[in-house]
């Protein structure tokens, strides 16, 4: 029993694991709920069983948990679900509780693309959930915002995220979990998101450690009504989607209530359609509710939720995604992108990221899209947690898995994902022992951070705290070593061209998430 009624489980693995699927946490976001914060579900008599197949938030299509695999299952706006994997058979067991924030850029990605089962055996309740993505999930409009009781719009999908939490919170016991020891986790915009969550103080209170994998949001932010050299206003990017659907109305109330009434599909393909309205970096914004300022503010000036991390990044963040975002690259597009994204440090960027061919262009830009995107907000997010007193464990993760272009990709985006659920059957090509260690290694780790805060124990050496200091950090690749200063020169100087962005300079990085 859940507070919205019964539910019942499904055996995993025999009787070793439960799984609990589809429990709603919100109401359907549809009609007049589109747009607006999660409002709780309806109650329900009848037992819930799992469903034929799971659901995921309307999305366009894309990369699946793994490199580029679908996602299968129904897309709806009714999607507000999350999944309970656990292995206690009694609410007292109070186990540590862990709760998954998909990846997917905010505008792919299902809760239930995720197998907890082997996490679950390791001794968590696992949390899976979904949240709105895309044009449903981030979108502003003043006539949202005129709506709101706190004047603010966009960021619905991180109000998801706390609503789910807010359920864990009143109803994980009932699985055998902890409330009182919760840790979010997530990768890719799933860690940007339990990033954002950390500096949000609507969620404080409600998780006590987080995981971040690949994913921060230390770049120059989008304003809710305040343009930046970098970026529009919030707002104004909800008014041009509204004219691209021909939103009917004299008055910003009767503009929204025509686009209530649009059909999902038409508003996700007009949105899909311009990569400036679906620019990834202009999704999470600064609305002063949600997030009162940027999130590299909040955490310079130590007013983020101070509990200890676990974060960390992959050693070729950036290899896949080139491929992805640029099927086809050569040298003048790695130096049209250095000097969009970096035109007060171009000459420098280039130096660091060098190329005379287009080969060379191709891993140079790979290079440095891994550190701006990925490797830079990591270390950001160590370095930060001085501010705070709770300790920060910082990662880097070489290990290329047994996939086709394992030569080309390496330690790419993701590629952690399968070894720290130990799922790795999604590959290309069968496990071998090394990479049935290296998982084992990893999902304990991620359980012992769960547990105690402290990820230190068999299979790794020691496992510094971070700190500025010492710039300490473990590596997971062929062997596990603990090792010191990750790619300084690199993500310094991508810290420098942000802050000159900040300044007034014109960089800005628009990352095209509509692409099939």
């Amino acid at each position: 029993m859940v507070s919205g009624g019964p539910v019942r489980a499904r055996a995993v693995d025999g009787n070793t694991v439960r799984v609990w699927e589809e429990i709603p946490y919100a109401a359907a976001p549809v009609e007049d709920l589109r747009w607006r914060p999660p409002a709780r579900p309806a109650s329900w008599d009848t037992v819930r069983d799992a469903p034929a197949e799971s659901v995921r938030c309307i999305q366009t299509k894309g990369p699946g948990s793994f490199y580029g695999r679908p996602i299968a299952g129904p897309r709806d706006e009714d999607c507000l679900y999350l999944n309970v994997w656990s292995a206690a058979r009694s609410p007292d067991e109070a186990r540590p509780v862990m709760v998954w924030i998909h990846g997917g850029a905010l505008v792919t990605g299902s809760g239930a693309a995720y197998d907890g089962r082997v996490l679950a055996e390791k001794g968590v309740v696992l949390v899976t959930i979904n949240y709105r993505l895309g044009p449903f999930g981030f979108v502003a409009h003043p006539g949202l915002s005129a709506e709101s009781d706190h004047a603010a719009s966009g960021n619905y999908g991180f109000l998801d995220q706390i609503a789910a939490l807010e359920w864990v919170r009143d109803n994980v016991g009932s699985f055998g979990g902890d409330p009182g020891r919760v840790t979010i986790f997530g990768e890719s915009a799933g860690s940007l998101s339990v990033n954002v969550l950390q500096a949000s103080p609507l969620a404080r209170g409600l998780f006590h450690g987080v995981i971040g994998e690949s994913g921060g949001a230390f770049h120059p932010m989008t304003y809710l009504r305040e343009d930046k050299p970098w970026s529009d206003a919030g707002e104004s990017s909800g008014v041009a989607l509204a004219e691209a659907l021909g939103a009917e109305g004299s008055s910003d109330d009767e503009i929204v209530a025509s686009l209530r009434e649009l059909p999902a599909d038409e508003v996700l393909s007009k949105w899909r359609g311009d990569p400036t309205l679906s620019n990834y970096w202009a999704l999470p914004q600064v609305d002063g509710y949600v997030l009162p300022d940027e999130v590299a503010q909040i955490y310079e000036e130590g007013r983020q939720t101070d509990v200890p991390v676990m974060i960390g990044s992959n050693a070729d963040e950036g290899t896949a995604l080139t491929d992805a975002v640029w099927p086809e690259f050569d040298l003048d597009t790695h130096r049209d992108w250095v000097k969009s994204s970096h035109p007060d440090l171009a000459s420098e960027v280039h130096d660091l990221y060098p190329a005379s061919n287009d080969e060379e262009a191709w891993q140079a830009q790979a290079d440095l899209i891994g550190d701006e995107w990925f490797t830079y907000h990591m270390r950001q997010w160590a370095r930060d947690m001085d501010k705070v007193s709770s300790d920060a464990y910082l990662y880097f993760f070489t290990y290329a898995p047994p996939i086709e272009k394992r030569d080309r990709y390496g330690a790419f985006h993701a590629a952690e994902i399968a070894y720290v659920f130990g799922k790795l059957n999604g590959f290309d090509a069968k496990p071998g022992p090394a990479d049935e260690s290296l998982s084992d290694v990893l999902s304990s780790a991620w359980v012992r951070f769960a547990t105690t805060f402290d990820p230190n124990g068999p299979g790794l050496e020691k496992w510094e705290a971070f700190r500025s200091s010492n710039e300490a950090y473990i590596e997971f690749g062929g062997t596990v070593a603990a090792k010191t200063r990750l790619r300084m020169e690199k993500v310094d100087i991508i810290r420098r061209s942000f802050d000159a962005r900040r300044k007034g300079g014109k960089g800005s990085t628009v990352i095209d998430t509509t692409s099939e």
